[in-house]
């Protein structure tokens, strides 16, 4: 995207992507998205939630980004996602305007941060969103959390080894679902929860040999962000990694 294009022009062409990839969107969803796109702006003004240079890039280093999980996997109606680390909402605001059907909970350690989610999650008026304040051992522990989380989401957050020793407590005791995918790493069966999803960038081999060393963790798959509409938008260096846990 180019500083000239109009959040228009950026809706018409996320709108024309995610189709071309099995995720069509509605037209209130697309307005829902814009709306966050503006809120999002207006709250990095106040708080740092997103880098100030990603701003003029914000529809596919963030939007699109987040949405690109939903290209390679699809999680059941009724599943409950955590997006681990959220910041200002990324990518679990994006994948709870597109489905509705799926029960998210943002969480983050830094309370200015939950503050300005909360209040972008009540404007946007998101039924199906719960914003938590703590750092995941903490969240793991609390009364209706240990085993509910079926699929802990991570974006640019820590080290896989880190990500999966925090994602434990809070998939612990949750029942093995399936979840089906496009995922070429794994091809002839489905991911079974409990699941860690990461979207992370570069050269991932020493990161993925240290979490299966340390962490002693299940099957860990790589995937490049390659769909349809990619090479348009520059995510060459971006992965998608999922660890059965």
């Amino acid at each position: 995207m180019t500083p000239e294009d109009t959040s228009q022009d950026a809706l018409h062409r996320l709108s024309r992507i995610c189709r071309e990839n099995g995720l069509r969107l509605e037209e209130e969803q697309a307005s829902q998205l814009r709306r966050y796109v503006e809120l999002l702006k207006e709250w990095n003004a106040r708080v740092n939630l997103i880098s100030r240079r990603d701003e003029e890039n914000i529809w596919w280093s963030h939007i699109l980004h987040s949405l690109s999980i939903l290209f390679f996997v699809q999680p059941s109606p009724g599943m409950s996602l955590l997006d681990l680390g959220t910041g200002g909402g990324l990518p679990g605001i994006p994948l709870a305007v597109v489905r509705n059907d799926l029960h998210i909970v943002l969480l983050d350690s830094i309370r200015k941060k939950t503050a300005a989610v909360q209040d972008m999650v009540d404007r946007l008026l998101l039924a199906n969103v719960q914003v938590e304040t703590g750092r995941a051992e903490e969240i793991g522990l609390k009364d209706g959390f240990s085993g509910s989380i079926d699929i802990v989401l991570a974006r640019a957050v820590a080290p896989l080894e880190d990500l999966v020793r925090w994602s434990k407590p809070l998939l612990h005791g949750a029942k093995a679902k399936d979840v089906p995918h496009r995922l070429a790493g794994i091809p002839g069966r489905p991911l079974r929860t409990p699941l860690l999803i990461a979207l992370k960038g570069g050269d991932l081999s020493e990161e993925i040999r240290r979490a299966q060393q340390k962490a002693r963790t299940g099957v860990i798959t790589a995937s490049a962000l390659v769909f349809p509409g990619s090479e348009e938008i520059g995510l060459d260096d971006k992965r998608l990694v999922t660890v059965e846990l």
